[in-house]
């Protein structure tokens, strides 16, 4: 600090036509001290008060950020003691964004923040400038230097400047802005290279995020060397933003870094700011305002913390231990029993409960897997349990409250952790086949395709490899419905396994993998003789027509291979595979169908609506086209509301379909349904004023009907 503020005063001074009488006498008072010294810190902060007060002065300091944090300190509290002796003194500070909490800390009410935001020529002329000075010009042609000038600017980083004011100026920066990543930094390693060929391999590598190791590493090396617990929470920091399972919120990053391994209580004292964790992190994090969420400055840097796994050791081993530290805490299980918990204070429990588990299956640790049986040796926490399963599409979350406790088993074989689920089966804490909502941990192996698990517990006299949920659905449905083929093959190799078995709706393990769109399990299955491929469901549904609603033509195709299958079988509202594929828009699979005889392209539904006003209501133009090719249907068919299809599209102001249908001769532009009310009185209606106008162009439609 000494060196820099002695660099300031001596600039000072050397601008000033005479030294003043108050800085020689302090020097010569400096001499006189046995053997002389240097000036000392706060000597150096009172001439700085001296001379600044006297006459406007401006200090500029570039990268406060490269400044050691304890040094950044001193440097801060010096500039805000000149300040308050010297008024008209302007301080002009440049940094990356994790210095801005300390500046604005330490001179509070004398700062404004504002992001530097330099246009792409800034750049490029800084770059010329960087260009002019190279010492070896052999090594440059004009090639290379337009892709330099080209594409370097496109890598840039977060920078800001911090001007200094009266206090009744001050103001906040309200935004962050992305700019400036490395840019001297880039030219002046592609400028060390001695050929062209180098140079454009080095100019490759950056620009493909390749070369910024060496900015990385030499930023993270600064990391680890903070003082104190700093150099833990940058590192800490940067392992969880890196390797979370998804984007973490500023306080749950937070709230995380505060867990004490080996403690059962959450201390909220060990919380870190956001601030904090910033400025530890030297710039490599940054806060996403809209999202609230925290991430990386760049996405190099990820790939960089991937790619070096000596960096961050063993990550998600401990990131699976911190999550099930704070689940074990006190206060999280206090939450579990209360009647109606509030998780205001467990800002981190949503993310433990949901994704311990999938950090201890990439990695255990021997700790981790300990701490996993001591969470999961009794039932799996109440709220814990609701937070898991609201991530479970369509799990009916409203069963919970009156289901039996969700087990630490059901949980570890929902993760797929094998050691764990072998470890609770060897302390003796459950029965294997115990229920939840009727189904057994073995259903929720099969659900999420974990096939080592599926084996573990097979091969348990006590487990029914065909139990049914108390909604019907087996094992082999679940497997079946998110698309498990390995799961599927293992279960189907068991006798017991009913391969047909239909759940209380009907749905058989095709009718799921058909609405899944899984051809692979499909084909699986129907190398059964026991699955009938063409079974409806308790509606009527069939697997085509499940598979056709989704879109899946992979599946459609398989099913239409079989004999059994009825390409035009109605459910029981007579609705057609053709007519699901229309109503959502689905043009490759109508065209698939269509290429069967035994399809009508115009068959009504129980409501008298046909595939083509399934389509015109829901605004799919391509299927219109494709239906109206077809001679057999009626452009203007009406429903037995007398609705056409030129009635719903106008309703729903589809004006391509509109467009479509009024090309037609058949089409009656006019025409009422059963109320009285026609296409244009429905647009009108609605306020589509487009649609409206179209069919007023056609002269048949009166003004008056409206």
């Amino acid at each position: 600090m000494v060196g820099i503020l002695g660099s300031l005063l001596r600039q000072v001074v050397g601008g000033m036509e005479k030294v003043p009488e108050e800085i020689s006498r302090a020097f010569q008072e400096q001499k006189n001290v046995f053997g002389g010294r240097e000036p000392r810190l706060p000597d150096i902060v009172k001439m700085l008060q001296t001379v600044t007060s006297s006459l406007p002065t401006f200090v500029c300091i570039d990268a406060l950020d490269e400044c050691a944090t304890t040094h950044r300190v001193k440097l801060l509290n010096s500039l805000k003691q000149i300040l308050e002796k010297s008024p008209r003194t302007r301080i002009f500070i440049i940094g990356r964004p994790h210095v801005r909490a300390e500046i604005e800390k330490r001179l509070a009410g004398r700062m404004i923040c504002m992001p530097v935001d330099p246009r792409k020529g800034d750049i490029t002329e800084y770059l010329r400038l960087k260009l002019d000075e190279d010492e070896t010009p052999d090594a440059m042609d004009e090639s290379l230097e337009a892709d330099i000038l080209e594409k370097i600017p496109e890598n840039m980083s977060e920078m800001y400047a911090w001007a200094s004011l009266e206090s009744r100026h001050t103001q906040s920066a309200n935004r962050y802005a992305s700019r400036f990543l490395l840019v001297s930094l880039n030219i002046d390693a592609i400028l060390h290279e001695s050929t062209i060929f180098r140079r454009r391999e080095k100019l490759s590598k950056m620009t493909g995020g390749l070369e910024l190791g060496d900015v990385y590493g030499a930023t993270i090396e600064r990391i680890k060397a903070q003082d104190g617990d700093r150099s833990r929470l940058g590192m800490a920091a940067l392992m969880w933003i890196s390797h979370a399972e998804r984007p973490l919120r500023a306080d749950e990053l937070c709230h995380a870094l505060a867990v004490q391994l080996g403690s059962t209580v959450f201390d909220a004292t060990n919380i870190p700011s956001m601030s904090t964790l910033v400025s530890c992190c030297q710039g490599l994090i940054t806060v996403d305002k809209e999202a609230s969420t925290v991430r990386l400055i760049h996405f190099t840097l990820q790939e960089y913390l991937f790619t070096h796994l000596d960096i961050l050791s063993g990550p998600h081993s401990a990131m699976a231990e911190i999550c099930l530290t704070y689940l074990n805490s006190k206060q999280v299980k206090a939450l579990s029993t209360a009647p109606s918990p509030s998780t205001q204070n467990a800002r981190f429990l949503e993310y433990c409960s949901v994704y311990w588990g999938a950090h201890a299956k990439r990695e255990l640790s021997d700790s981790a897997k300990s701490l996993a049986l001591e969470v999961l040796k009794g039932p799996y926490g109440q709220i814990s349990t609701k937070l898991l399963l609201a991530q479970v599409k369509s799990f009916p979350l409203w069963l919970l409250d009156t289901a039996s406790p969700f087990s630490g088993l059901h949980c570890a074989s929902f993760f797929g952790i094998v050691e764990v689920v072998v470890g609770l089966i060897d302390m003796g804490c459950y029965d294997t086949d115990e229920e939840f909502l009727g189904g057994g941990p073995l259903a929720w192996a099969a659900r999420n395709g974990h096939e080592e698990v599926v084996k573990i517990l097979l091969r348990r006299e006590e487990v029914n490899p065909d139990k049914p949920d108390n909604g019907g659905q087996t094992p082999l449905s679940f497997a079946a419905q998110d698309g498990h083929e390995g799961a599927t093959k293992i279960l189907l190799g068991r006798e017991e396994v009913n391969p047909d078995k239909p759940d209380n709706d009907g749905r058989t393990p095709l009718s799921y993998a058909a609405w899944g769109g899984h051809e692979e399990v499909a084909k699986i299955l129907l190398e059964r003789e026991e699955v009938n491929p063409d079974k409806p469901n308790n509606n009527g549904r069939t697997p085509l027509s499940s598979a056709a609603l989704n879109g899946h033509e992979g599946v459609v195709k398989i099913l239409l291979e079989r004999e059994e299958v009825n390409p035009d079988k109605p459910n029981d509202n007579g609705r057609t595979p053709l007519s699901y594929a229309a109503w959502n828009g689905h043009e490759r699979v109508v065209e698939i169908l269509l290429e069967r005889e035994e399809v009508s392209p115009d068959k009504p539904d129980r409501w008298g609506q046909t595939p083509l006003s399934d389509a015109a209501r829901d605004g799919h133009e391509g299927v219109v086209k494709i239906l109206l090719g077809r001679e057999e249907v009626n452009p203007d068919k009406p429903d037995n509301e007398g609705r056409t299809p030129l009635s719903f599209a106008a309703q729903y102001g589809h004006e391509g379909v509109v467009k479509i249908l009024l090309e037609r001769e058949e089409v009656l532009p006019d025409k009422p349904d059963n109320n009285g009310q026609t296409p244009l009185w429905y647009a009108a209606q609605d306020g589509h004023e487009r649609v409206v106008a179209l069919l007023q162009s056609r002269k048949a439609v009166a003004p008056s009907t409206i």
